[in-house]
């Protein structure tokens, strides 16, 4: 359902980020999977030859080159960037008592690197077809939870963002979806005492992020989305398809 569409996809080298690469690969997409780690972008990329890894840390400006050399290198057009990278930074500690160094690291990879990345991909994003920007957002970046620090206020800002760029940019479409809780390392690290077969696999929230790569979505842009309401189902549910 995704053949011919031109996917950048970053955080690939785990969890979310690494289930939205191999998905969209499995239905058809050329995906540039980026990520910091060799070995991990490696296991996200096996056995399916249409995943590129791109090693890149987001929050400098050659990591940033480095995702536009590779687009450029494949010929400069892309369809859809999933920005799903992130930084968890302390939980549990109060702003009052919030270290600087996190607070600046966290907020520069969760929402200054999304911006200056999309600033670079704009012009590819606009030789594609039906341009889409989607972001990973959080329920903590919906209603806020004490202790959650800069992670949460970087996902309201990423929030403001989306809604900002949806207002600007008539050319293409952009999404916030919030994944829920999900079992992955982040969400073992932030909430260590959870049993993780509570929480759905990374694999299962999928849905919802394929339906928004699709030309045809029926969704507006700026849509604010929840990806659980979405597991289990059709992600072509409701669409107008060739």
């Amino acid at each position: 359902m995704l053949t011919g569409r031109r996917i950048v996809v970053t955080g690939a080298s785990s969890g979310i980020g690494r289930a939205l690469a191999q998905a969209y690969a499995d239905h058809g997409a050329l995906v540039w999977g980026v990520g910091r780690g060799d070995v991990a972008l490696s296991e996200t990329a096996e056995g399916r030859p249409t995943i590129q890894s791109v090693k890149a840390d987001l929050a400098s400006a050659p990591g940033r080159d480095a995702v536009v050399a590779s687009v450029e290198r494949s010929g400069g057009v892309v369809d859809v960037v999933v920005h799903a990278a992130g930084l968890l930074g302390s939980v549990g500690t109060l702003l009052s008592d919030y270290p600087e160094a996190e607070w600046r690291s966290v907020f520069e990879v969760n929402v200054t690197a999304v911006h200056l990345l999309h600033q670079r991909l704009a012009t590819h994003l606009e030789l594609g077809l039906a341009p889409t920007v989607i972001a990973v957002a959080s329920t903590v970046g919906r209603t806020p939870r004490a202790g959650w620090g800069m992670y949460g206020v970087s996902k309201y800002a990423l929030e403001a963002w989306v809604a900002m760029l949806a207002a600007e940019w008539p050319l293409g479409r952009v999404f916030s979806v919030n994944p829920g809780g999900t079992r992955t390392a982040m969400r073992a690290e932030a909430m260590p005492d959870e049993d993780p077969a509570t929480v759905p696999p990374p694999e299962s929230i999928t849905p919802l992020f394929l339906r928004l790569a699709h030309p045809a979505t029926p969704e507006p842009s700026g849509s604010v989305l929840e990806a659980r309401e979405w597991v289990g189902r059709d992600p072509w549910e409701g669409m107008a398809l060739p």
